[in-house]
């Protein structure tokens, strides 16, 4: 019998925009140990608290590491604000008021950040993809920035090598070492390279699509948030994005479909579908 061809390889063809995952913030703990497939489990007595604070909060965890590192840092990012520490006890962790981080206030031991930091995904307990194709990338990068670590699961194997840029909260897919190293100057710079973008996190998929085509579009490469509001139902959404400016476009999307594929390796095909920009301008 002969064997599928990788997730990633078969999704190839598939646009990005509107895939990343809908968070309003993102706690990523550092690990140094090996992940379990759900990788929060590695957490031990701290993991199923962990989650509930987070399912309540609307924020997604992640585990992080590079190697030899033996620290225990913590990120939380919400609403676009980050603070971090460099050591947290468990108990202190689950005490934190996720609002106050969000209105900008400062947890105890904890410093704010607007440092870019890059997480790339290579838990291959979830998908062969994120080890075949992530690791070599997070490699490569970590030998020559500090601020990039590997991760557990942002979810979307099918678009692997994935990543996590925050405090701004962007993930982007099928990254190279260089264009990896291009998003990370670029967002050190205030930029953010939309060539990788899946979509910012704290907006729904659809939105995510009509976000990223009005920067694409408009030449928008700064990490100012776009407002943005849908209406329609499965098969249509008309989108209204705005910049802090005042500048408005109206957005029209459609629903659409491919040839069935897995949406993960070893699982059975499926038809993908995303939502496409049917018509895109200035209102």
């Amino acid at each position: 019998m002969t064997a599928s061809p990788p997730c990633s390889v078969l999704a190839a063809h598939e646009p990005l925009a509107g895939t990343a995952p809908h968070a309003r913030g993102w706690l990523v703990i550092e690990h140094p140990g090996p992940y379990p497939r759900v990788a929060t489990d590695a957490l031990g007595e701290l993991a199923e608290p962990l989650r509930t604070l987070c399912r309540e909060g609307g924020v997604a965890p992640l585990l992080a590491r590079r190697p030899r590192a033996a620290g225990r840092r913590v990120w939380l990012a919400i609403d676009g604000r980050m603070v971090t520490w460099s050591h947290i006890d468990a108990v202190d962790l689950l005490s934190v008021d996720w609002e106050s981080v969000a209105a900008g206030g400062v947890p105890r031991g904890a410093a704010t950040s607007i440092d870019p930091i890059l997480f790339i995904c290579t838990n291959g307990k979830r998908d062969a993809c994120c080890a075949q194709f992530g690791r070599p990338v997070a490699d490569a990068l970590m030998h020559d920035h500090d601020d990039v670590l590997e991760c557990s699961h942002i979810g979307g194997h099918r678009l692997a090598p994935t990543a996590l840029l925050l405090p701004f909260g962007s993930v982007h897919g099928r990254l190279t070492a260089i264009s990896g190293a291009q998003l990370l100057a670029g967002a050190q710079a205030g930029r953010l390279r939309v060539e990788s973008l899946r979509g910012l996190t704290h907006l729904p998929a659809d939105q995510q699509v009509a976000d990223a085509a009005v920067r694409d579009v408009g030449g928008l490469d700064s990490f100012v948030r776009l407002e943005v509001t849908s209406t329609g139902d499965d098969t249509r959404r008309d989108c209204v994005v705005e910049t802090p400016d005042g500048r408005r476009w109206q957005v029209r999307l459609v629903r659409s479909s491919g040839a069935p594929r897995p949406e993960s390796c070893g699982k059975e095909p499926v038809p993908p579908e995303w939502w496409r920009v049917d018509s895109i301008g200035r209102a």
